[in-house]
């Protein structure tokens, strides 16, 4: 429990100092590549706010649904394999490209939607270091694939989806009196993505997600349940179109910065043989805002919320 505790320490201290000012910094620069536009600041906002909710829609909390530990392997049968089949909703702030006016950016609360299949195999049982204490430095391989759902009322334009590929590392397996613990880190591609109306600001972005989490949890008489901390990294190429006007650039294309946020879940699942259903539910932090007016009365520092279901078949 010790370790568990000191890993999520570790890992909110490295989390929280990086919230970058991603926003200010693609704003400078895309207003250096386009003289100076007024609408970069409301791009470089949308785009932050639109990768980073696609993101987590598309990450969640853990990469293998109701359990911390590693899968490992079936004593003299080979690796375990686990199918998941996850539904997940974010409920994220994001600024109101449709109705945005030169000195305001107004604030939606949407709810972006993501289903997805995911797999799982076990690739090393790990080391034991006495009857009750296994599973140190066990792996995982982890990959998933999913379709994002995006309210197109709110000015997306279609749906996105993800691929994603990664590794859990075991560094307790759960046993009769000692929880499962492991870190994980997956990489989610988001696909294309285009957040605006015709005639006025829009944004296309491709992001990518980098997931870290650190997982600790128990299996009691009625459920399991598992708590986690992570750390998600959100980057990609943006181009931000501004409305028409005379003969100044009004489209820019730069590669976005990188930027960072801590996010908290936990979970309650419950196993019926092979089949494991699972719900989660989380809280994820928002960023650094821009002086700048132009983007109130959207707030970026607003954290999200977000939940899954998962149905799980482990064999």
């Amino acid at each position: 429990m010790r370790l568990g505790a000191g890993l999520m320490l570790a890992l909110l201290n490295l989390a929280a100092p990086v919230r970058a000012q991603a926003a200010a910094e693609l704003t400078a620069r895309c207003s250096d590549a386009s003289g100076g536009a007024a609408w970069c600041a409301a791009g470089a906002t949308a785009y932050q706010a639109a990768a980073s909710g696609i993101g987590l829609a598309a990450s969640a909390g853990s990469d293998i649904p109701g359990t911390s530990s590693t899968l490992g392997w079936r004593r003299g049968l080979g690796p375990r394999l686990a199918l998941s089949a996850r539904f997940t909703g974010a409920r994220i702030p994001l600024p109101d490209l449709v109705e945005a006016l030169a000195l305001e950016l107004p604030e939606l609360r949407s709810t972006v939607s993501h289903a997805s299949l995911e797999g799982a195999v076990g690739l090393f049982d790990g080391f034991r270091w006495a009857p009750q204490y296994g599973g140190f430095l066990s792996l995982d391989l982890v990959a998933s694939v999913g379709v994002l759902g995006l309210p197109r009322a709110h000015g997306f334009e279609g749906d996105g989806y993800s691929a994603g590929v990664g590794a859990r590392l075991g560094l307790l397996r759960e046993s009769f009196d000692v929880p499962g613990i492991s870190v994980s880190a997956v990489r989610r591609f988001l696909g294309d993505v285009r957040l605006g109306a015709p005639r006025a600001i829009t944004v296309r972005l491709e992001p990518v997600a980098t997931s870290f989490r650190a997982l600790i949890g128990k299996e009691f008489s009625a459920a399991a349940i598992v708590a986690g901390a992570g750390w998600d990294r959100y980057s990609g190429t943006v181009t931000i179109d501004g409305p028409e006007s005379g003969r100044q650039p009004r489209s820019v294309t730069l590669d976005g910065p990188a930027f960072d946020r801590l996010l908290l879940y936990m979970g309650v699942s419950r196993t019926w043989q092979v089949l494991v259903v699972a719900g989660e539910i989380g809280w994820a932090a928002g960023f650094d805002g821009l002086p700048d007016p132009s983007v109130q009365p959207f707030d970026p520092s607003v954290g999200s919320v977000f939940g899954s279901l998962s149905l799980r078949i482990t064999r």
